[in-house]
């Protein structure tokens, strides 16, 4: 019984994406219209089709109607559920191990470890969550390709903020709609890593990923990737970029490949399946970025 129950309060938890509750709603009214389809079927079959009105008001006002309503309510509930079941699992070392651990693991680090820029919308989350629990749940049987991973996300993020700054004040200096897109999906990649980064510290209690660069850690490399989102949006001049590079040599190629199939992902509306597979199958594909030997 305890299992059913937890599985019902999964259930009601994924509600807090309205990504799901918009799908769940399309579900329900899909199920309905057949509903109703197959109720004028039977009523044709014995001749009474002429009640077709009397059955579409049924199926609309006491089927459809007030499972919508029970919908919306649970989606209000549903933030406050998740947050409640993601503090339960925070101490299960095994959270990791599982599809349902995954998810609630990552939105609890998404909650306390990230701040999402003021240009970024809800979708961009989405899309960080989605990455994330999607990277991590491909690794699980396939033990020290998490750091691997989180090098090249990192490597292509040192690249693509480096390179952006110039690209907003000149191409896209007339064309906000475009700086904004730019900006977004470099925001949600940012987002992303730095979910991984903190769940490869959580599972190993320790850092596993690429060596702290001199002057600060990982995180806060991926802080100030965060903060320089809400410069490039919204600045007229765009300030350059002044962080440190990281010491991670990858090639441009490698950088290019990775970030535009991750634009493709953040820019296709959900579920986006394909372009999720291809960004995930590059990333974990790529060779790890070796550290420079220059100081």
């Amino acid at each position: 019984m305890s299992s059913v129950h937890m599985g019902v309060r999964l259930l009601i938890s994924r509600l807090a994406s309205a990504q799901t509750r918009a799908s769940a709603a399309r579900g329900l009214g899909v199920l309905c219209g057949l509903g109703f389809l197959i109720t004028l079927v039977v009523l044709a079959a014995r001749g009474g089709l002429e009640r077709w009105f009397f059955a579409l008001l049924v199926w609309a006002l006491f089927v459809y109607a007030p499972l919508r309503i029970m919908l919306e309510a649970a989606g209000t509930l549903a933030p406050t559920l998740r947050r409640r079941l993601a503090a339960e699992a925070a101490g299960d070392a095994r959270r990791f191990a599982s599809p349902a651990g995954t998810e609630l693991a990552v939105d609890r680090l998404l909650e306390q470890k990230v701040v999402m820029p003021r240009i970024a919308t809800p979708v961009q989350r989405e899309k960080a969550r989605d990455g994330a629990i999607a990277v991590l749940l491909a690794l699980r049987a396939r033990a020290g390709k998490l750091p691997a991973g989180i090098a090249v996300a990192l490597g292509c993020l040192d690249r693509w903020v480096a390179d952006i700054g110039p690209w907003a004040q000149c191409e896209a200096g007339q064309n906000i709609q475009l700086r904004w897109r730019e900006v977004r999906a470099l925001a949600a990649m940012a987002a992303m890593t730095k979910v991984l980064l903190a769940a490869d510290e959580t599972a190993k209690g320790t850092s596993g990923g690429p060596h702290d660069r001199a002057g600060g850690g990982l995180a806060r490399f991926l802080d100030a990737c965060l903060d320089y989102c809400d410069d490039l949006a919204l600045e007229v001049d765009v300030p350059v970029w002044e962080e440190p590079a990281l010491d991670l040599r990858i090639s441009p190629t490698l950088a290019e490949g990775v970030r535009d199939a991750w634009k493709v992902f953040a820019e296709t509306g959900a579920p986006a399946l394909e372009a999720r597979k291809a960004f995930i199958d590059l990333l974990l594909a790529s060779p790890r970025p070796t550290r420079s030997t220059v100081s």
